[in-house]
């Protein structure tokens, strides 16, 4: 397939070093400074002794030996120890007074501990702090019981024991880890064959994690090794209404590293951009919390527990002014505004979301007739939050309407725009990491669509069999290449191939339905979590290699795909007139 030669191509020019291959240095000084009166000193020594008077000076000629050069310094020489004889006999009497003095020893620490125990005990009835059953249990424990209890609170032993858990799992795990790093290729065929498959690496699981929907995956914005993962529930009616956040770390994909339990399931969660250790957790409840995952134990940081009834279904972090802030969206239409400083989390609504009525531009869907039916509600259930990719002000917004509505923190209670983009409720929302303006999205409508800005039809539709899409996620390796979830099934497609149908198909390990799906930063591998409580991780393998111009390759993929719709085709030259892409 030949490509057209790209419009512009971009040269950077950098001046490279120096490099010297001979360097002479000059032997003549200026007279009038301090180096030319050196040399000239110099100068009349040398006249002075080889055609002045210094040329009669009496010399011989004759052999001499070197000053030897120490290798070693008095310091570093050893010191001359002195040696003695000496002889001694153990007969049965010493060995006995040996013995008996080593038994005396021990029965006065014992008697020390216990008169420590009665003191503790005098202390304990006179504060009647606790009870007495306590007090008795303690005592009848053992000496060696008493220093397994001490060694379960000590930090240097949890500490300890990760890094050891750590190397048993890296003789399991080696080459699963070493190419989820990067360093080790798993296609050892020197013929390039585009096969677009996924291998699983391991599965991040445990006993409390089954039967718990995983909710959420965030990595961390310091190591991507560490991902933290929220557990709820995915149907109404499951009965474990608990929620749970695990931080695992791939050098232990058998066991998390921190473990969080809470009364109610979680919905959301992101780590922090400035401080790596601070994660926002929203829960069904509609409580929000931020937490210290440098802790071993449940640190929370700050605390809303009064903003909504309803569940906080995504949190969103951003940066303004210099300051951190992050947002989050409640099933009643609320989008708040927290700033997270000095141990305190303050919070404003900036924005309600309300239900649209009459027409609006984007996806053509046939209008549902409501009758005289009166709505519960007049405000539209807000389920993602996406921070535009261009500009940091801002943030798009996904009703369970199918709409999209354009925000920005600082205007409160408007919107800049909005348009139809599902016939159901919108699932994701996400942006190319390769062109500001483009990003796609899906719903419970059977599809995933393609936009752009400036354009308010969807440049690509997908509605491959009758499933809804629950997540689709772009790689961040090929900018043509999109990864979809319906139902136990894993799609990656490449619109530089074909659009009508996707290169891979991968079903769940566990015959899961699948939630949430994630790119590792290099593209190389992909995390996918299910209702079951199961993060798989898969190896991508057999992609094409990458293009230079990611951006350009992705407009000719485009281009192709609309080639029989002139009127979209119009729309996107006019576009790439105005440099809009």
């Amino acid at each position: 397939m030949i490509r057209k030669v790209p419009k512009h191509i971009t040269l950077i020019l950098n001046e490279t070093d120096t490099i010297f291959l001979l360097d002479l240095p000059s032997c003549i000084v200026p007279r009038d400074t301090p180096e030319g009166e050196a040399s000239q000193v110099d100068n009349q020594l040398y006249d002075y002794l080889t055609t002045g008077k210094g040329r009669n000076r009496k010399v011989s000629s004759i052999g001499v030996q070197t000053i030897p050069v120490l290798l070693k310094t008095r310091h570093t020489q050893p010191i001359h120890y002195e040696f003695s004889d000496n002889s001694t006999f153990a007969s049965n009497w010493e060995m006995y007074d040996t013995y008996k003095q080593k038994e005396f020893e021990e029965t006065q620490d014992e008697y020390a501990y216990e008169s420590d125990v009665t003191l503790d005990e005098e202390v304990v009835e006179n504060d009647h702090q606790l009870k007495e059953e306590v007090s008795l249990e303690q005592l009848r424990k053992t000496q060696q019981e008493k220093e397994l209890e001490a060694l379960t609170v000590n930090e240097n032993f949890f500490n300890a024991a990760l890094v050891i858990e750590r190397l048993l799992a890296n003789n399991c795990y080696n080459e699963e880890q070493k190419h989820f790093k990067g360093i080790l290729e798993r296609d050892s065929d020197p013929v390039i064959k585009y096969n677009y498959k996924l291998e699983l690496l391991w599965t991040f699981c445990n006993d409390d994690t089954r039967s718990r929907c995983v909710t959420g995956i965030s990595f961390n914005s310091l190591s991507e090794d560490i991902i933290a993962v929220g557990y709820g529930k995915y149907y109404f009616i499951d009965r474990k209404s608990t929620g749970i956040v695990m931080i695992w770390n791939i050098k232990n994909p058998k066991q998390p590293e921190r473990e969080y339990y809470f009364k109610h399931s979680v919905t959301s969660l992101a780590f922090s951009l400035k401080n790596p250790n601070y994660l926002a957790v929203g829960f069904y409840n509609g409580n929000l919390r931020v937490i210290d995952v440098s802790k071993r134990d449940l640190v929370l940081l700050g605390d809303d527990c009064v903003t909504s009834f309803e569940p906080v279904w995504d949190v969103l972090w951003f940066e303004q002014d210099g300051h951190e802030y992050f947002l989050a969206c409640f099933g009643d239409g609320r989008i708040c505004k927290y700033h997270f400083y000095d141990m305190q989390m303050e919070f404003v609504q900036i924005m309600r979301v309300e239900k649209v009525e009459g027409k609006l531009k984007g996806l053509k869907a046939l209008r549902l007739f409501e009758g005289n039916q009166v709505s519960s509600s007049r405000h539209a259930s807000v389920v993602r939050l996406c921070l535009h990719a261009g500009d940091p002000l801002l943030y798009f917004v996904a009703t369970t309407e199918g709409v999209i509505h354009k925000c920005t923190p600082n205007y409160c209670t408007q919107h800049k725009g909005m348009f139809k983009a599902h016939e159901g409720a919108i699932h994701a929302i996400k942006f190319s990491p390769f062109i500001d303006k483009l990003f796609a999205t899906c719903g419970d409508d059977f599809q995933e669509c393609v936009w752009i800005e400036g354009i308010d039809e969807p440049l690509i539709t997908s509605r491959y069999c009758m499933e809804p899409v629950l997540d689709v996620e772009w790689s961040p390796s090929h900018s043509t290449i999109l990864v979809s979830l319906r139902g136990m099934d894993v799609f990656l497609w490449d619109f530089q191939r074909k659009v009508y149908s996707p290169q891979s198909q991968t079903k769940s390990p566990t015959n899961s339905r699948n939630t949430v799906c994630r790119f590792t930063a290099g593209g190389r591998c992909l995390l996918i979590g299910d209702v079951d409580g199961n993060v798989h991780v898969f190896a991508v393998s057999g992609l094409p290699m990458a293009a230079f111009f990611q951006k350009n390759l992705f407009l000719q993929s485009v281009k192709s795909i609309l080639a029989t719709n002139t009127e979209m085709m119009v729309k996107l030259g006019k576009l790439e007139a105005q440099k809009w892409i």
